[in-house]
């Protein structure tokens, strides 16, 4: 079994985000969340995610940037994690980068290729814009990370969010990622 998103995820995920903006991302507007999962809203405006039960969440803002995490462990605790999801969300991207966001995209996502063994790389393209879709295995370490990667020149940001545990662990815990990555909403 492989994490992937699947074109209709990201019918399903381009709607909510639409509506996302319509409805100010609130999440009780949306279907329930899947049997051990609960929907989590960032107070940073970074979206909502699902959120396994008994996991952790974790939110941090630096500059243009918000971040949120959705960990197996508790980082706060331990300082770190091994399994789980971040989302990185760049705000004002051309005050700071030059070029559009999508093109940083698609540069993002060769730039992460070259970290080691690609494992799956896919563009799923809409009419607003495109998801940079890619899973490496670290040459560094022994971590897979799933990427998804887009870049929204209409709003002048960037979402990069993450999928990430050891390769040992991978298989126990890509039932999460698929469940996270699978359905969102962005900002």
């Amino acid at each position: 079994m492989t994490l992937h998103i699947s074109r209709e995820y990201y019918v399903l995920f381009t709607v909510l985000t639409a509506l996302s903006s319509t409805h100010g991302g609130d999440i009780s507007t949306f279907s329930a969340p899947p049997e051990g999962y609960e929907w989590f809203e960032s107070t940073d405006g970074v979206g909502s995610f699902l959120k396994p039960d008994g996991w952790f969440v974790t939110e941090e803002s630096s500059g243009n940037t918000k971040a949120l995490f959705i960990t197996r462990e508790n980082i706060e605790a331990d300082g770190g994690y091994l399994t789980g999801m971040s989302v990185n969300q760049i705000n004002d991207f051309s005050k700071t980068y030059s070029g559009e966001p999508s093109q940083y995209a698609v540069f993002a996502a060769a730039e992460l290729a070259s970290t080691g063994e690609v494992l799956l790389q896919d563009v799923v393209t809409c009419d607003a814009y495109d998801m940079n879709i890619l899973r490496v295995k670290l040459s560094s370490s022994d971590i897979i990370i799933h990427y998804i990667i887009i870049g929204m020149d209409s709003t002048d940001q960037v979402y990069i969010l993450m999928f990430e545990a050891p390769e040992s662990l991978w298989e126990q815990n890509e039932q999460y990622g698929e469940q996270i990555l699978g359905l969102f909403i962005l900002g």
